[in-house]
């Protein structure tokens, strides 16, 4: 399970949600193929992804498209976030899986380097009630995916936010991985400001602390500084999940037209499609094209 825990702070005045996402990011690195590099990275936005499944998801059939392209060597960077209840549902991939680059001077990975800074990160919800979208749209900070989150919701959502994420990947795969986001109330007070610095400045990673086995509780009393934290939901779970299908590669297919189909047909006599979420593939056959352009 991918336990997922929200409190309060400052008698209210401060919203904390804390994940540990090690079990969800071993399953991505599994499915994309994953070099430690870009591990990382697309499990630094499954873990955001994770958490604004409960933060920015109000409804059920709501959901939420992120991508992210700084124009590095991963190249574009998606995930498709849905919530039924108290489970957020989530699916990322990655243009480039197998980007392999060389640690940065500290022996951290460089996700920066692998994910780009010169491009953009680009959220957009869906509200199934009145069909509409909302982009929000801003710069990339440094690649690193935490920062860029944390500009998002300061330039996009005016709302001043800490965000951490970790992946600490060993030799046999993820060893930890998770998050946690601080947001501010507007009654938030520049006492409660200073505390959270204070107990920001000389803290571990948050992999670190999960590899130390730390609770999420534990680990909201120390990014906080508030050892009086209260929790306010304790049950909460990121699943991963797609929802692919062969009808839906169909009517793919049908939308690329009439005369791309049957050059389809006339050159290969058949096509193969991979869902780049899963990497589950579906074959259509000679006759299975026919039908479909029968039916155009």
């Amino acid at each position: 399970m991918n336990k997922v825990v929200k409190f309060l702070a400052y008698d209210g005045r401060v919203n904390v949600i804390c994940t540990n996402t090690t079990e969800l990011v071993e399953e991505i690195r599994k499915i994309h193929d994953l070099t430690p590099v870009t591990t990382a990275g697309l499990g630094r936005l499954a873990t955001i992804s994770g958490m604004m499944g409960f933060t920015d998801i109000k409804e059920n059939d709501d959901h939420i498209t992120i991508q992210l392209n700084g124009r590095g060597p991963m190249g574009a960077l998606v995930s498709v976030i849905k919530r039924k209840n108290k489970t957020t549902k989530i699916k990322v991939y990655t243009d480039n899986p197998h980007v392999d680059l060389p640690l940065k001077s500290n022996g951290k990975l460089d996700v920066g380097t692998a994910v780009g800074r010169n491009g953009f990160l680009n959220i957009i919800n869906k509200n199934e009630i009145t069909d509409s979208n909302y982009n929000g749209l801003v710069p990339l900070v440094s690649g690193e995916i935490a920062e860029d989150f944390t500009e998002y919701f300061a330039k996009s959502k005016q709302i001043p936010t800490v965000i951490a994420l970790g992946v600490l990947v060993g030799s046999q795969g993820v060893k930890s991985a998770g998050g946690y986001m601080i947001s501010l109330m507007p009654d938030a007070t520049e006492e409660d400001i200073v505390k959270i610095e204070k107990a920001l400045q000389n803290i571990d990673s948050i992999s670190k602390m999960i590899s130390e086995n730390k609770s999420l509780e534990d680990i909201a009393k120390i990014v906080t500084g508030d050892k009086n934290i209260v929790m306010l939901e304790n049950d909460l779970d990121i699943k991963y999940e797609c929802d692919c299908s062969k009808d839906k590669f169909e009517k793919a297919l049908i939308s690329i037209g009439k005369e791309e189909l049957s050059k389809i047909l006339e050159e290969d006599g058949k096509a193969e499609t991979v869902c780049h979420f899963c990497n589950k593939k579906y074959y259509f056959s000679k006759e299975d094209l026919e039908n479909l352009l029968k039916n155009m």
